[in-house]
Formats: C-alpha cells, structure tokens, sequence
C-alpha cells in the first residue's frame, strides 16, 4: 500500500517480446529499488506474477466507445454496464454496450482478429434512451442470445417507467444480416412495478426447472416491491413467448431491499438455484430456493453478507473443496478499513464464513464489478474488481487478487500484471477476444470508454507448459433443460484436483458474461474425467478429454440415449453395457462415481420411461 501511495501505479519502463506486443516491466519481476530507484530502501518488494495484461481498447477498434449520462436520467452515477456473447453463432464472443444516452447503444461485432467494428446500426439499435443494466440469454430457446435492457425511456426526456427492453434476437435474414425486435411489452416485462421508475441488474435463470429461463430484475428503491421475479410460459398458440410476474407468488415480494442485481445459482448442490439478490448499505440477501416454486431468506448462514455495501458478485470454488463460495464487493473506506469485501466460503453444511480479512481480499476501495476467472491456468480461481467512485474514492485503481494457496492465501497483483484501471468502473465481464484460452476482461466506465485489458499468458515470455478448457452447452435436444444449459454443474478432475464449475447467465454488476465455464487445467494436457451433471438429475461423462480446446457438450435427447443418434432402442442397452464392462466412467449413471449394479438399475429405470408413451 506504500508504493501505491506515493505513486499511483503508473510505470512507464516497457519491455518488447519477440511477438512485437509491449509489456510492463512489473510483469515478470518484482517492482524495488532496483527498478524504480526512487523508492525508500525499506520499501516492500511487491508480489511477482505470472499474469500478465495488456490494456488492449484502442488496438482492438474500441477507442471511441464512450459512456456519458444523458440529462434526466436515473442512478446516472451508478449505471455502466453491458455484455459479452456470441450474438452471431460465429463462434466468436461480441460486446454490447449501453451508451448512457448521448449517442446510441454499441454492438461491437468480432472480427475474429482481435479487432471489433461497431454494428449497432445494423442490428436495429436506433434509440437514444436513458439505460442501467444489460444481460444476455436465450430466453426463447431459438439458439440466438437475446438480450434484456433496464431502461427508462427517451433520452429527450427525463426518466420514465415501464421503458425496458426485451431484444429478441431475430437471427440472420436472407443477406446473412442479423438484427434485434425490442418485444418487452409482447412478453411483459416492460414494466417493473407500477409506475416506479426503477430496475438496475437482471439475470436469468431456471429456478422452477421447467426447461425455459426466467427473468429476474433487481430494484433499489426500498421503500416498494422492485425487485421482481418474471416466470417465463412459454410460447403461446403465436410462437410468443409471454412473462407472468411472480414475486409475491415466489414470497419475494419484501420492502427494505437496495437491489443492484440478482444471481442465480445451484449453491447446495440440490439442483434448484438460489438467489443471491445484492444490495446497497448492508441490504444484501440469501433466498434458499425450496423446490416449490418459493424461497426463503437464509440470509442468516451467509455470515458476514450483512456487512457489505453490495454491488458486485461473482460465485466458483475458491478453494476447489467441492463447494461453491462467493466474492462480494463492497467500500473499504481508507479511515476504517472498512467494512470491505466479502469472500464467502461454504462449509459443508451450507453455511459460509467470511474469511476477506484473514486472506486480504476484503482491501479493495469503492468496488463494482467483479470476476472468479483463472487467469494464470494454474488450476485455482483469481479475483478481479473495479473500482472508483466520487470524490476521496475518484481514480482508485483495480484490484487483482491471485489465488497462491487454495483459496487461503492471495497476493494483489494488479500492478504488476499491468492490470492498471483507474476509471470509474463500474459492469465488468470476462470474454476470450481471439478464441486463444486464456480469459479477457472488458471493463464498463461511468462517464468513460470502455476498457479492455487482453490476457498475455499465452505468449513467450509467460509460461507455456500451462493448459486450459473452455466449455459450453448445447441442450436442444432436450426440453427439459435450459438452453445453454444453465443451471448445470461441470465437474473437472485431474489426478487428485476436482474442480466445480457453475453454468449460469454470468450476472455481475449491471452486466453479464458469455454462458460457459473455464478451467486452468496447469501442467495437465488431459481432463481424466469430465462430467456434466444436468439439471434435471442426469449425467453426461466423458473421460480423457484432451485440453487446450473449446468443447461444446451436447445434451442427448434422453438420458438412456447412449448412442447419441436421438432415438432410445436397443443398441443404447448394448452400448451402455460394453461400457460398463469396460470400466468407464462414461456408464456412472447415477452420478455417485462407482460402477457397480446401482448404474444398471438406474439405467433400466431410464430405458423402461423412455420407451413408454
């Protein structure tokens, strides 16, 4: 904390790799007296780091993405958010930015060169309008990532109710061309609640298992019900898919909640996800998800939640003991040194301890944004956070923490892996720019331009003996799973290392990130055992998968389908017995990592419903 406070982290000593790109010096030594020759000689020798970023927005063709508050609006300090997906099926990931209203919306397409051309125009982003949030989900499972908005109407006019957007991806036309319907008054859920000007973050997810993703929109005024919970229907005899507000149904309909935005995730391993609505000035909460369609607050076993001036989360296995754990951000003010972030890890009876201040994650400033992203691959997760805020907390910079010990120890790196933000940043989301495996992150500004800082790990001057996998999900062949697969668990084991990987919409602050999951597989060039398990109870295993791969795992259309070729017969009997006699892993049919006669019946039992009407 010495260096950054007698220089703000800025250094201006360049090295060049041999692939022409510029590196900060910090990023393969420890910064001292020997670099700076300015420092006292009792300095702190900062952390080395094998991570290493570049800050990469002009290169990439995104220097001229500028956020600036329209007159008018609503929570205009607080909004900044945006996307990361495919929103062409060209295998590559894309960027959608809201503009804050002076100029219109950004679709950033991927050039598949590392560069990005503004498309907006083209895919019918015409309006100026006041907006918050963004998310990015299939929510009519037509195999095109549609997009939600939180608005408040035209930017010519002060905020307004009932203004938020549903963008149905409409896919390409006869040219190629794709485009987006805004159809949130069709589905309903243009409006939040009444006539309250109000919904900040949105997320979507399962939480009723019926195969179609619901939409949850958070709400900060506390005083009414605005954080609200969309059941999705379904298509009607049209095709249109319609919403039904559901909040009170859900038992969710409680005053006294500051939502930024919501979470949705399987956290206790029984399928169903809970929700983890954060919320400002210590009104964060923990909804256990109780397989009826209804939550209850267990805000209680998240011990330390209530601490938090919530604004960002991420969730993953922080310290790959098979359960989830989650990060919060919060404000860590410079006189208190608090209250500060929150890392939440589980115990095995479902209930979390805050553990920030026993590994320093807890020392950030005023946090937004934030990301569980391995991004060293060397099997662990690391945490990244934006910063800033307005007047004593304006130009604080980003955090890094990397993962040294399993989730029990972390240096902060953001210096020396030249990860160096001082903007106020507030979205913040991972992507992979040119399909190369290691994980970017794009940062959303207030009143600034996008940042985007490019992950080096893969290059010369970084080791190259560490591997990694990107996976997604492909479930239409079967209804009852959400598309992409949300709401699945990826489990990754490699010798003795297990790691859980959570599918879900991505949800960060005002902002969501594309739906797969990566792992950092180390020295590792073969996954042993890679095993989806379903949401709907079933399980999909394969064994020996090699690494440095983007795999798309496809959901078969039935669970006794072991063939794969969309039919259940006979051949799936013979197919499922050849691989139990020979010991796969692929025949652990009911996911308890045995073989033995429990794998059959559980199969006969799935063969017998698949094959009777």
């Amino acid at each position: 904390m010495l260096f950054r406070t007698l220089f703000p982290i800025r250094c201006s000593l360049f090295v060049h790799s041999s692939s022409g790109r510029v590196y900060p010096v910090a990023t393969r030594a420890a910064l001292g007296v020997a670099v700076l020759g300015v420092l006292a000689i009792d300095s702190p020798v900062l952390a080395q780091t094998d991570i290493i970023f570049t800050d990469n927005a002009i290169e990439a063709g995104l220097g001229d993405a500028a956020r600036a508050i329209a007159p008018g609006g609503r929570y205009g300090v607080m909004a900044g958010g945006g996307v990361t997906g495919d929103f062409n099926n060209d295998g590559y990931q894309d960027i959608f930015m809201l503009s804050g209203g002076v100029t219109l919306d950004y679709l950033f397409i991927n050039n598949q060169d590392g560069t990005f051309t503004d498309q907006a125009a083209d895919w019918g982003f015409d309006t100026l309008q006041h907006t918050f949030g963004a998310s990015a989900a299939d929510y009519n499972n037509d195999g095109h990532l549609d997009l939600f908005v939180t608005a408040f109407g035209d930017a010519a006019n002060d905020a307004v109710a009932g203004e938020h957007r549903l963008y149905r991806n409409n896919g390409p036309d006869e040219t190629g061309q794709y485009s987006f319907t805004n159809v949130a008054v069709e589905a309903g859920v243009n409006r939040l609640v009444g006539n309250v000007r109000d919904g900040l973050g949105t997320a979507w997810g399962d939480y009723d298992l019926d195969g179609d993703l619901d939409l949850f929109i958070a709400g900060y005024i506390e005083t009414q019900v605005c954080n609200r919970v969309y059941r999705n229907d379904g298509p009607d005899e049209n095709g249109q898919y319609t919403f039904t507000d559901v909040t009170a149904e859900t038992g969710l309909d409680i005053l006294g909640i500051r939502g930024f935005f919501p979470q949705l995730v399987d956290m206790n391993n029984d399928r169903y996800p809970e929700l983890i609505l954060i919320g400002d000035s210590g009104t964060t909460k923990y909804y256990i998800n109780n397989q009826d369609g209804t939550f209850t607050d267990r805000t209680d076993i998240a011990r330390g939640m209530e601490t938090a001036n919530g604004m960002g989360i991420d969730v993953g296995d922080i310290n790959n003991d098979g359960l989830l754990d989650m990060y919060i951000t919060s404000i860590t003010y410079p006189t208190t040194q608090g209250p500060g972030n929150v890392l939440l890890i589980q115990n095995q009876d479902h209930s979390y301890d805050n553990t920030a201040r026993d590994n320093g994650t807890y020392a950030g400033h005023w946090g937004w944004g934030t990301l569980f992203v391995d991004f060293d691959h060397d099997g662990d997760l690391d945490i990244a956070e934006t910063n800033g805020f307005l007047g004593t907390f304006a130009g604080n910079p980003a955090v890094l923490f990397e993962n040294i010990n399993a989730g029990i120890e972390f240096n902060e790196v953001a210096a020396q892996a030249g990860f160096i933000h001082t903007q106020q940043g507030r979205g913040m989301v991972r992507m992979d720019i040119e399909n190369d495996g290691d994980l970017d992150i794009v940062i959303f500004n207030n009143n600034a331009n996008l940042s985007l800082f490019r992950n080096e790990i893969i290059t010369d001057i970084t080791p190259t003996d560490r591997n990694w996998i990107r996976i997604q999900l492909d479930t239409g062949a079967r209804d009852s799973l959400a598309p992409h697969g949300i709401g699945a668990m990826v489990k990754i084991i490699v010798g003795d290392r297990v790691q859980l990987l959570p599918m879900h919409c991505g949800a960060s602050y005002a902002s969501t990130s594309p739906i797969e999951v990566h792992a950092g597989l180390a020295e590792a060039m073969t996954i042993d055992l890679l095993r989806i398990e379903w949401p709907d109870g079933s399980f999909t295993t394969r064994t020996d998968v090699p690494a440095n791969q983007i795999l798309t795992v496809s959901a078969s259309v039935h669970s006794a389908d072991y063939t794969d070729d969309g039919v259940v017969n006979v051949d799936d009997v013979f197919h499922f017995l050849k691989t139990f006699s020979a010991s796969s892993f692929v025949a652990d049919h009911n996911g308890d990592m045995t073989l033995n006669f429990f794998d059959i019946a559980a199969f006969l039992a799935d063969y017998r419903d698949a094959l009777v009407p």
